[in-house]
């Protein structure tokens, strides 16, 4: 299979046109053989112009466009944070009022820094068993539209990183009734809304969104930083989007990078139905092999269903392998998968492991994920009978409903499975996750714009000491990336705690402006 653009872009070279332009290599000099020097072009006339396109580079995203069902299609050379920053840039006007999902990636903060936005933070549910954020419904937003009718936009994340899907459609319908655009960053679902019969839930632009940003990369068959920015034209003006992207967008896109775009819609086009159904085939094929499992969990998977969590719906493609009730860490989990059966996992968090899958998924290797996971149950199963022979296997478990809104106090749940553990490493306290959870659950007191608070005079601050001060940087765990603490912030008893704990026990925690110094925190100064 070969691309439209890559086909127009070999009929140039054949024109026998010689470069007296960038880029350096001349399509001649190539240091590293495997890379595509040969096709590497910068915008001349006949190979068109990424931000005024109107030949092969425009041809190539209306194919795509029509593909994904959205009135108009910008490819990303730069990644879904072009989108983000471009898209929310076109819907708002500086100082302007935004409501925005809490748990949304870090570049729709930048963005909102950027464009000196008041926010209005949505606080999406928790999810209890696996404290992970859920689903936002049409009625929150409603009453979030409600209370401040002056907004601009309502921004969201849908699908999360862990697979949890929003009702766009019932929020977009809210939004529009009160001519509010819906951004939706849907980076994680460019699968979505593409052959229904293979059971992945609809996609945003689908659903009504008006602007929606998919990371091609992420679950498709495309160069990572390939990305699409797609419009539904009404609520927000193109001009303002290109306006944007030509702010936010490298001047210099790689053509490699767009044929892989154009490649992966010609993939879509002529072999995507069947490959989407081998896809979900595999997926069930590794449900089925995983059903007899006690003491690992994966979401939404087995017994286990989107409507159990009080999840709108759920991308089925990620695989959230949960496992606290064989008293063990993600972490644990995912280095143990690592050394002893060679899978590279996407991320670890509390108790929680994620896979991700795709169309390119090997059907044998993840049915060996499987065997993995089945025979690591075993282990717990062993370590359970060897412990307490004489109790119950099944109710050595945590159990509690399994959603939790914003506000709600957390309860304070362990695993009491200590004696079970068999390696020292996963003696690691369980309830990291649920520090982060009861940090996320609360609305936080804003007492500045993050623009604002990022120019006032600064000192730093032990955090044990830092309840009460107003944060003048971000702070994220990684992974997934969704700060904890954001510049003009009150930083909270919770939010203090977390921190601190989550720091002790070792995980990764960035800090925007005070570096490595992860036993201080930057706040604005009271002087």
């Amino acid at each position: 299979m070969q691309s439209k653009l890559r086909k127009d872009l070999e009929n140039y070279i054949r024109e026998g046109n010689y470069p007296l332009h960038m880029p350096g290599h001349k399509r001649r000099l190539m240091p590293e053989e495997d890379l595509p020097y040969a096709w590497d072009f910068t915008e001349v006339s006949g190979t068109d112009d990424l931000h005024h396109a109107e030949g092969i580079l425009r041809e190539a995203m209306d194919r795509t466009s029509q593909c994904f069902g959205a009135d108009r299609t910008w490819y990303l050379v730069n990644g879904s944070t072009c989108g983000n920053l471009a898209g929310i840039y076109a819907m708002t006007s500086f100082g302007g009022e935004v409501i925005a999902a809490r748990n949304c990636h870090r570049s729709i903060f930048h963005i909102l820094e950027l464009r000196g936005l008041q926010v209005h933070w949505l606080m999406p549910p928790i999810d209890r068993e696996y404290g992970i954020y859920g689903s936002i419904d049409a009625h929150m937003v409603g009453d979030m539209l409600k209370r401040y009718p002056h907004v601009q936009a309502v921004i969201l994340t849908s699908p999360t990183y862990e697979g949890v899907v929003s009702d766009i459609h019932g929020i977009a319908e809210i939004c529009h009734a009160e001519g509010v655009p819906l951004f939706v960053d849907e980076a994680h679902g460019a699968h979505f809304g593409l052959f229904p019969k293979a059971g992945f839930p609809d996609s945003a632009i689908h659903a009504g969104a008006d602007v929606v940003v998919q990371s091609l990369h992420k679950t498709l068959p495309s160069l990572t930083q390939t990305a699409l920015l797609h419009l539904r034209r009404g609520l927000v003006s193109e001009e303002r989007i290109e306006q944007g992207l030509g702010i936010f967008e490298t001047s210099s896109p790689s053509y490699p990078l767009m044929v892989s775009m154009d490649a992966c819609t010609e993939y879509l086009l002529t072999e995507g139905e069947q490959s989407f159904l081998r896809w979900r085939e595999v997926l069930q094929k590794f449900r089925d092999r995983i059903s007899g499992l006690r003491y690992y969990h994966v979401l939404c998977y087995g017994e286990d269903s989107a409507k159990s969590h009080g999840f709108y719906a759920f991308d089925p493609s990620k695989l959230l392998v949960n496992a606290k009730r064989a008293g063990l860490t993600g972490a644990w989990l995912k280095d143990r998968l690592l050394r002893d059966y060679h899978f590279e996992l996407e991320m670890s968090m509390g108790s929680n492991a994620l896979a991700m899958t795709g169309p390119g998924e090997d059907e044998q290797q993840l049915l060996r994920f499987a065997d993995a996971l089945r025979e690591l149950d075993r282990e717990a199963a062993a370590r359970v009978e060897a412990a307490a022979p004489d109790v119950d296997k099944d109710a050595v478990s945590f159990t509690a409903d399994h959603t939790e809104s914003a506000g709600e106090g957390v309860e304070n749940q362990r695993v009491h499975v200590d004696k079970l553990h068999s390696d020292g490493d996963a003696e690691q306290d369980i309830t990291e996750g649920l520090l982060i959870q009861e940090a996320m659950q609360t609305a936080p007191l804003t007492c500045m714009a993050i623009s604002e608070a990022v120019e006032q005079p600064t000192e730093n601050v032990d955090i044990r000491e830092s309840s009460g001060r107003i944060s003048a940087e971000y702070v994220y765990c990684y992974p997934p990336g969704i700060p904890l603490v954001i510049p003009g912030e009150l930083i909270s008893g919770s939010e203090r705690k977390a921190l601190s704990e989550l720091r002790k026990a070792g995980y990764e925690l960035r800090f925007t402006r005070s570096g490595d110094q992860q036993d201080q925190i930057l706040v604005v100064s009271r002087d």
